[in-house]
């Protein structure tokens, strides 16, 4: 519904197609009129009207421009906060493809997005790169910061992920990002021999880049750095929790090594 989608859509597709995406979401949005919001958005920082789909949450609730919800909100906000004038001089990893945070990030030394698929290669997409978080390709210690919302939840190994971070993080550098807020950390389902297995009963997630939905794997709660300590890394929660939701960021930042005396 975002400006920002039916450009990318008319650009990539044409517009009809973007034209028939409209009209095929335009009766959520207009039974949602009711939650439709003035304000400014602290992702793309305009005025703006947040619209919202019928029996939507705040997770459905976004800037008409940009596109960015309560959770994309609070990442800019942690950004800017904690990076001021400084994000020209960084080197950044987003775990998305199509984050409303890009035009922000995009002021970084270097910007890198990534998507991931199963069986995917090197291949670029619209000028994303396919990494696997729990394998990355990059060298260690390439990046001062990492910014991903909603995709740890989704990891198999999420302790391959959290350890994959501390390894191409530079000293002091940190991976902001956000989870579906849990009151307590635990698997939902593993892979045992190639095959899904459910501790929980199946929870999927909407996906852009799935339309069946994506399974997730994992519960993440307050509890996370006690429930997988991860060497080299200092998990916290950086950014309070706000919204009904009681949404937060984290950030897990690389500890800097110390030499013995």
């Amino acid at each position: 519904m975002a400006l920002l989608k039916v450009w990318r859509t008319i650009r990539q597709q044409g517009a009809w197609a973007a034209l028939r995406k409209v009209l095929r979401v335009m009766p959520a949005y207009l039974g949602g009129i009711g939650d439709w919001r003035l304000g400014r958005c602290r992702c793309c920082e305009r005025s703006t009207l947040f619209v919202a789909q019928k029996n939507g949450s705040a997770e459905s609730r976004a800037c008409l421009f940009c596109s960015a919800n309560e959770r994309y909100e609070l990442l800019a906000v942690e950004i800017r906060s904690r990076y001021g004038e400084s994000l020209p001089k960084l080197d950044v990893l987003e775990l998305d493809p199509r984050s409303p945070l890009r035009p922000l990030l995009s002021r970084a030394r270097s910007y890198t997005r990534s998507f991931y698929e199963e069986g995917c290669s090197s291949v670029q997409k619209d000028g994303a790169v396919c990494e696997d978080i729990t394998a990355l390709t990059f060298r260690s210690g390439s990046f001062d910061l990492i910014v991903s919302s909603e995709v740890l939840e989704h990891v198999p190994r999420l302790d391959r992920a959290l350890a994959e971070s501390a390894r191409v993080l530079r000293p002091a550098g940190a991976h902001l990002f956000t989870v579906p807020p849990r009151a307590r950390t635990r698997r939902r389902a593993e892979i045992v021999d190639g095959k899904v297995v459910h501790i929980e009963p199946p929870e999927y997630h909407l996906d852009p880049l799935s339309p069946e939905g994506i399974l997730a794997f994992w519960d993440i709660g307050p509890d996370l750095p006690q429930a997988l300590p991860t060497k080299g890394l200092h998990i916290k929660i950086a950014r309070a929790p706000s919204g009904d939701a009681g949404r937060v960021v984290w950030v897990a930042e690389k500890v800097k090594e110390t030499t013995a005396p």
